[in-house]
């Protein structure tokens, strides 16, 4: 890229990074006065932040520093997100049971009709992204029947979709359905996350099988209470990430970003005006009282500035400067992207190496289904199917799988458990 466009493109993003993170570290603040009880290890890592953000202003490097923090964050995430896939796998359960216990209205279609519903309203999903996004609902979703060599007849088959395609992306997919099919949980997760590491125990011990009222009412609390934190969390620690990748951002792109020094005070006025001003006030609502009304009005000025600079940002498809890598990576919307590149061009995966791998992985989910109870088997299998291609060829064949999983379900309560949810996905606005 020439030298002129490497600096266009820099003083854009130092402009929208700084006037994003401004504006975020204000929200940030209040969300750390909003939740008291979060961990010491958040408002340690907060504190690291703030650390790192003087000596940005003071003009020094700690790129390497705020790297291992972001890398820390990560890994946070991905303890939250292990906690957020084992919590969907007993809502699954927990869901398929509730009509045991209360008295709902039954579904006014038999299962040929819901399924003729399902079908006729799918045809009318133009866009295949979307229509996607439905099949993998509906699938996810239906009543799940089958001995486990038919299922792992099933995934064999499924994976053989990707033969060609580079080894790298299959290993990806496969890495992703150990995790959320509860086959490999993060090191460490315990000792980081103990409020949910017992809710996750309770959840695990529970015995669907023999349930009753009592026990499903305090299963379906524990389950309620834990993802209302677990939801709490995220969003500290998005928040968090996001502050991290804008001042990431920051210290890749100062050295040659051409900037406005009034927008850059402001952009300084407002940073340190949040540290000093949460520093001295008790929480949320006093903040909001005692809130200078010169950084107010600096806030306001900070929005327009964001949106004029996102409209001036446009990456190149193959960037081959390394700073720009990094930062297209740090404003993209994942923002947990890891900015280190993967290897060279890699082998594409033939019928064996597929086929192979495919093995590995059903060996891994039998070891994982001996002893789990067969609601909790059910619902590991139906997250899987869920996340493997959508291989449909006809209509007709899509019916059928429905009509014969809705008919397959000899529990009432389940099967119309499953039409309730699908109605609710498919059909409620």
């Amino acid at each position: 890229m020439e030298t002129h466009e490497r600096k266009r493109l820099k003083s854009a993003a130092y402009r929208y990074a700084f006037s994003r993170l401004a504006l975020n570290y204000y929200a940030f603040c209040e969300m750390m006065f909003e939740y008291p009880a979060m961990e010491d290890s958040i408002r340690t890592r907060e504190s690291r932040f703030g650390e790192l953000l003087e000596a940005f202003l003071e003009g020094e490097d700690r790129t390497e520093a705020l790297d291992g923090l972001r890398n820390e964050t990560m890994k946070e995430m991905e303890i939250l997100t292990s906690y957020g896939d084992c919590f969907a796998i007993y809502e699954y359960v927990l869901n398929r049971l509730e009509r045991r216990f209360l008295k709902l209205d039954p579904p006014k279609e038999t299962p040929e009709a819901f399924a003729d519903r399902i079908v006729e309203a799918l045809k009318t999903s133009g866009d295949a992204v979307i229509l996607d996004s439905r099949l993998r609902s509906i699938v996810a979703q239906l009543p799940i029947r089958y001995t486990r060599q038919k299922f792992y007849g099933m995934v064999l088959d499924k994976l053989t979709t990707y033969i060609g395609a580079d080894r790298t992306g299959i290993e990806g997919l496969l890495y992703m359905l150990c995790t959320s099919a509860m086959i490999d949980l993060p090191e460490g997760r315990e000792e980081a996350q103990p409020e949910l590491e017992r809710a996750y125990v309770s959840l695990r011990d529970a015995d669907y099988r023999n349930m009753d009222g009592d026990a499903y009412e305090a299963a379906r609390f524990c389950l309620e209470q834990a993802a209302e934190r677990l939801r709490r969390k995220v969003d500290v620690c998005l928040s968090f990430e996001n502050l991290l990748n804008d001042l990431y951002v920051l210290f890749l792109s100062r050295g040659e970003a051409m900037i406005d020094m009034w927008e850059d005070g402001v952009f300084r006025h407002v940073v340190t005006g949040v540290r000093e001003h949460f520093a001295r006030t008790g929480g949320p609502a006093e903040a909001a009282r005692k809130i200078d009304e010169a950084l107010t009005e600096s806030l306001e000025d900070l929005e327009g500035i964001q949106e004029s600079a996102i409209e001036r940002i446009h990456f190149k498809e193959e960037e081959t400067d390394e700073d720009l890598r990094k930062m297209e990576k740090l404003l993209s919307a994942s923002p947990f992207a890891p900015l280190k590149e993967e290897g060279g061009p890699q082998e594409p995966a033939d019928r064996a190496w597929v086929e192979e791998k495919g093995r590995e992985f059903c060996e891994r989910l039998e070891k994982l289904f001996e002893g789990m109870q067969k609601p909790v088997v059910r619902a590991v299998m139906a997250c899987v199917l869920a996340q493997l291609p959508m291989n449909f060829r006809t209509v007709e064949e899509l019916r059928e799988y429905v009509t014969g999983s809705l008919l397959s379900c000899t529990d009432f309560a389940e099967r119309e458990a499953c039409m309730e949810l699908l109605e609710k996905e498919l059909f409620t606005d």
